[in-house]
């Protein structure tokens, strides 16, 4: 369907386009999902930090995983990993309130197929605008979103590089096209348009920012009267928030979210970073390895279809020590930074960075783990575990997906291993790039000793 759908004319791209908007629209914003936005628009000043036992037991009541009656059973309960998950799938799952499934890509390059209610797409969508309320945006805002998804052909080399999609409101921008001979178009379509907010990765809001200074379109960008930057997805670090918001002349605000919806941690208006205590239950436990970080582990409270009690997002935080009010007058738990994973990509040919490359393994239910070594631009190794079930159809699907992400001129080699490599603290990585390292440019993290 995927390449049947680049083969379209453009037009017809727009009317798909359009319809899965209203298919969205449909799915997130019906039912209970006002009255539950405006439950969290309306707690959000005074929520504090708090275990609601009886949500964790309602949705887990019908999980043979938990047995969970009381705080005491809650906090007994081992802190679990995706993996963990995965292996316990059909004892956590809960077929009566599936509404549909998730992909999860990740760190390890294991996917997750994950369930979800009706009730959960409504709380996890609504704590997503509470956010963008906050900020001055709603839901008649048009939005400017730079998107890593391809949904026109690469092969594309004139204007349009991007698709209006009027159910949601979205410039969506393809990321493919976006270069230093196009980037002028892109701003001058956000202008014309009249699109005052933009969303994005932080990697790829900063890639452009970059385009912008490197052509000498600054003027530009600042008359385009850009009010307000979200990112999400990614780690919103320093040095890209300090050039966006040079840039585009305008504040960035950054959403630390998941799709196992877990914990959320929002920024206020004031820059601070504030935990969403009634959409889920966070804890921050100390990281053995790094005792000055905090492990995000948490717990759902609204997703019965697949409850997650005491779940370690693999993301660390450091903690806000200032135990004064924030401006903003929220009560919630502060945090002074989002350590999160390292940023991952890998480099085109040309230079360009490809970001969220763990969504190649979201449907990769067959693999046990994965890892991508790059050493030369424009060519990768896929190391991959296989799991028992993995197949040639598992295969051919890895192999579209890395062309569908990274264009028919990216070379690769798919590697079958039983090990792979670790960083000095044990870890591993999903993509290792020593593209820069051979040039002596940065230090390898990374331990060669399998």
């Amino acid at each position: 369907m995927r390449k049947a759908y680049f083969l379209l004319p453009h037009a017809i791209k727009f009317i798909l386009v359009n319809l899965n908007g209203l298919y969205l629209k449909r799915k997130r914003y019906s039912g209970r999902f006002f009255e539950i936005l405006n439950n969290y628009l309306k707690v959000d000043k005074d929520e504090t930090m708090g275990l609601d036992i009886d949500k964790v037991k309602e949705i887990t009541k019908h999980s043979p995983f938990y047995s969970i009656t009381n705080k005491i059973d809650f906090f007994k309960s081992p802190v679990i990993t995706k993996e963990i998950v995965k292996e316990n799938y059909q004892q956590i799952i809960n077929k009566d309130e599936v509404t549909t499934y998730l992909a999860t890509g990740g760190t390890t390059g294991s996917g997750l197929k994950y369930p979800i209610s009706k009730e959960f797409i409504y709380h996890q969508w609504a704590v997503y605008w509470k956010f963008r309320m906050i900020h001055g945006l709603d839901m008649d805002t048009w939005c400017a979103y730079i998107f890593a998804k391809s949904i026109l052909s690469s092969n594309k080399k004139k204007p349009p590089f991007w698709i209006k999609e009027y159910f949601s409101k979205r410039l969506y921008l393809t990321l493919d096209h976006l270069n230093p001979a196009t980037v002028k178009s892109y701003l001058e379509e956000i202008k014309k348009s009249g699109i005052q907010w933009l969303h994005g990765y932080p990697s790829v809001i900063n890639s452009l920012a970059n385009l912008v200074n490197q052509n000498n379109l600054t003027d530009l960008a600042h008359s385009l009267n850009i009010k307000c930057i979200t990112t999400s997805s990614e780690m919103l670090l320093g040095y890209q928030r300090k050039n966006v918001e040079s840039t585009f002349n305008c504040k960035v605000r950054q959403l630390y979210g998941m799709t196992e919806g877990v914990a959320n941690i929002f920024e206020c208006e004031h820059g601070s970073l504030h935990v969403d205590e009634t959409y889920s239950f966070v804890e921050f436990i100390k990281d053995e390895d790094n005792p000055t970080q905090y492990k995000i582990v948490g717990t759902q409270y609204h997703n019965k279809a697949f409850p997650l009690v005491r779940y370690d997002t693999g993301d660390r935080v450091i903690l806000d020590n200032d135990h004064e009010l924030c401006k903003c007058g929220r009560k919630s738990r502060k945090i002074k930074e989002i350590i999160g994973r390292d940023v991952e990509y890998l480099l085109l040919k040309d230079g360009r960075k490809i970001v969220r490359i763990g969504m190649l393994f979201a449907s990769a239910y067959n693999i046990n783990k994965a890892q991508i070594v790059q050493h030369t631009k424009g060519h990768a190794e896929f190391y991959i575990i296989k799991g028992a079930m993995y197949s040639q159809k598992d295969e051919d699907e890895l192999v579209d997906g890395i062309i569908q992400l990274l264009g028919v001129d990216f070379k690769y080699d798919i590697i079958y291993t039983d090990t792979l490599r670790t960083t000095r603290n044990g870890k591993t990585r999903l993509i290792i790039n020593e593209t820069e390292i051979d040039k002596g440019l940065v230090d390898s993290p990374f331990n060669f000793v399998n």
